[in-house]
């Protein structure tokens, strides 16, 4: 794929992603096994994929264990992300994970050791004053949720933010090196036996009940596994190649947009959100074309340079 090509399909993935909120909410299962199942059904989809395909390929050990890591810092972000729905509702939860850019800015230039991009932090600012514009407050007299509900689900999407800035950084240097599907399927595998274990230790999954999945998630569950996990992880670390990790979370930013409109449609007045709510939509909208709109100038600038000289 080339640039234009990957910002395509990366919005593509963003409106997958904004559907796994909706997902979220209609799977009965708490959040640590929902993503139990995500990340092992999903997981195990790209492992099939790689054997028929005859493209499995191993890591040395001390290459495992960072992408091991990496796997499950995926699935800790899932957990509070779905933990946020459940705790109030999408739109809240997919609102306050517009901050992920903002963790990025901050995060990346200490972990690639270079210097802090002043429009970077720029937009970063510009996303906050969003967020607290659409966090302003429930609609009045229609929201459904309290104040500890609502505030409980900022606070566990804050989490999965910051998660999905540290999943998103070190996967954007994982993904230089090796094989994208490859990195998917032990990430993915990986988290999945991490989870397990600590469901054992914790004496929940030592009984079969633990295990059971009921019938009306089975097919809600194979959608989040099949398009939302195994197709969308793949091609997402796939764009992350061509894109930078800035550029990523805030094409991202997208994602409340679009799963605020299908809560709204599938789920009704639960999903109500007052003005102000609307307006830092708008905002955080406003700096995922000014992202672009500075990424296509240095670009250009970056091509005139190289012909002058």
């Amino acid at each position: 794929m080339n640039h234009r090509q990957s910002v395509v399909m990366l919005h593509f993935i963003v409106l997958i992603f904004g559907f796994t909120g909706i997902l979220g909410k209609l799977i009965s299962l708490e959040a640590e096994r929902l993503v139990f199942w995500r990340v092992f059904l999903g997981g195990g989809l790209v492992a099939m994929w790689l054997f028929f395909k005859r493209k499995t390929e191993r890591f040395p050990w001390r290459v495992w264990v960072k992408v091991a890591l990496v796997g499950c810092a995926a699935a800790a972000h899932w957990i509070a992300f779905f933990g946020s729905i459940k705790a109030s509702n999408v739109s809240v939860a997919l609102a306050t994970l517009a901050t992920t850019p903002v963790f990025v800015s901050v995060l990346e230039p200490l972990v690639h050791r270079r210097k802090m991009d002043w429009r970077e932090l720029m937009l970063g600012g510009v996303i906050i004053v969003g967020l607290m514009i659409l966090l302003w407050g429930p609609s009045e007299g229609d929201f459904t949720l309290t104040s500890e509900q609502y505030y409980r689900g900022i606070g566990l999407a804050l989490i999965s933010a910051a998660l999905a800035a540290v999943f998103s950084i070190f996967n954007s240097v994982l993904v230089r090196k090796y094989d994208s599907a490859n990195l998917t399927r032990v990430e993915l595998l990986s988290a999945a036996g991490v989870l397990a274990l600590l469901f054992v230790i914790d004496g929940r999954g030592c009984t079969p009940e633990f295990w059971g999945i009921p019938k009306g998630d089975w097919l809600w569950l194979a959608l989040l596994a099949s398009l939302a996990t195994a197709f969308a992880f793949l091609m997402s670390i796939e764009v992350m190649k061509r894109l930078s990790p800035f550029t990523t979370a805030v094409a991202i930013n997208m994602e409340p947009v679009y799963a605020i409109v299908l809560a709204a449609l599938i789920f009704g007045d639960s999903e109500r959100m007052g003005g102000w709510f609307y307006l830092g939509s708008m905002i955080i909208v406003g700096a995922v074309f000014a992202d672009a709109g500075f990424k296509r100038m240095a670009r250009k600038k970056a091509s005139i340079d190289r012909e002058e000289s």
